[in-house]
């Protein structure tokens, strides 16, 4: 009798959501409902045959109808899908599997945030629109309170903006930023490892520096999918909001300056590229969603549509500020590059730790963390 007792304490269990189904509904898994366990989606995946015997993506979709909400957070499944639409492009009951686990993404997002902040992007598109007015207004705030003097003769974008301000400002931004983020990480690492009980700490890390830094930089998976031009234009995007970060972040002080924009100048040649990539990038990515080219633009959370919309006013207003610098405006200078901080405040604010951006760094450790815990189950050496 006491054994059974302490086998039941040990056991865990399980606490069903009835209303789980319709909260995925409201982040773009409109379509759930139709899905019957068919497993044409496993068997069109081309990451299935990497979860073993797990019928991926089909478990985690499970979860979702069961109402097992402790299952679903503890699962790394949906950040191992890279929506290449073809489990949607043969499903028999236009299930939208794809878009589901995009939905699960979003979904996970806000429960590794402590923060709540965002819950409200995801679920509340006028509290989302009020969130983004809020933040954008901050910078204009401080350009009125501390800018320094309007020099109207010649452009002293560096005398109105002072650079030691705007990188303090900058520098306290990224910190905060990478903490949450770090946070969010580690609340995931803790939802879906757990500990890492029976891994020496050195195997731990060799695991980390082979995976994380080479899928963050590279996204390399995605290249797996059919549509491989969309990891073609992810990479340009990462890679031109790199360079972009190279330069407004370390190298503020060599940036912001009151002298004209030298294109023969190697970072003159670097904000050129970044500005080329993001357009080209974030142009390519908006025409899909607007025009729904392919599966992975087929449907579009308002959270999507502002992030890219976001990216190119971002990248516009920066290289107007630069142009408008170059030609001897100093009005207009100064408004552009006022309005190009308070773009950018928004889109690095509330989409790098609470959005969009945020899942970039949670795809590579989702794979660490599985990593981790075959480990830990024995199903590798």
């Amino acid at each position: 009798m006491q054994q059974t007792i302490r086998r039941a304490q040990t056991q865990r269990v399980l606490i069903v959501k009835p209303h789980l189904m319709s909260i995925l509904k409201q982040l773009g898994a409109t379509n759930i409902s139709r899905c019957f366990d068919c497993g044409t989606c496993t068997v069109s995946c081309p990451f299935s045959e990497e979860m073993g015997s797990t019928p991926y993506p089909r478990t985690a979709i499970k979860y979702v109808k069961l109402g097992l909400e402790d299952k679903l957070v503890s699962s790394l499944e949906p950040w191992l899908c890279y929506y290449c639409g073809d489990c949607s492009n043969t499903c028999p009951k236009n299930a939208e599997p794809a878009e589901i686990m995009m939905a699960l993404r979003r979904y996970l997002t806000t429960r590794y945030d402590f923060t709540g902040i965002s819950r409200i992007m995801y679920f509340g598109r006028w509290r989302w629109l009020l969130a983004i007015i809020v933040v954008a207004s901050l910078p204009l705030l401080l350009a009125w309170l501390l800018k320094g003097p309007v020099v109207t003769e010649r452009v002293e974008l560096a005398t109105f903006a002072p650079y030691i301000l705007v990188e303090i400002a900058g520098l306290t931004v990224f910190i905060v930023l990478a903490t949450l983020l770090l946070i969010n990480i580690y609340r995931m690492y803790k939802f879906t490892v757990g500990s890492l009980s029976g891994i020496s700490l050195s195997r731990a890390l060799i695991e980390f520096l082979k995976i994380v830094p080479l899928h963050f930089f590279t996204q390399l998976r995605l290249s797996k999918c059919s549509f491989k031009r969309y990891w073609y234009i992810h990479l340009l995007i990462f890679i031109g909001y790199g360079f972009s970060f190279i330069l407004f972040v370390p190298l503020l002080r060599f940036t912001l300056t009151n002298e004209p924009f030298l294109f023969v100048h190697p970072l003159s040649t670097l904000g050129i590229l970044s500005t080329i990539f993001l357009l080209i990038g974030g142009t390519y990515v908006l025409i899909g969603r607007l025009l729904k080219t392919q599966p992975i633009w087929k449907y579009s959370h308002h959270t999507d549509m502002m992030f890219v919309i976001l990216l190119i006013l971002v990248t516009l207003t920066g290289i107007l500020t630069g142009i408008f610098r170059t030609l001897g405006y100093p009005i207009l200078t100064y408004a552009l590059f006022t309005i190009h901080l308070s773009l950018a405040a928004p889109f690095l604010i509330l989409e790098v730790p609470f959005a969009k951006w945020a899942h970039l760094a949670y795809r590579p450790f989702a794979l660490y963390f599985h990593r981790l815990r075959m480990l830990k189950e024995g199903l590798m050496t």
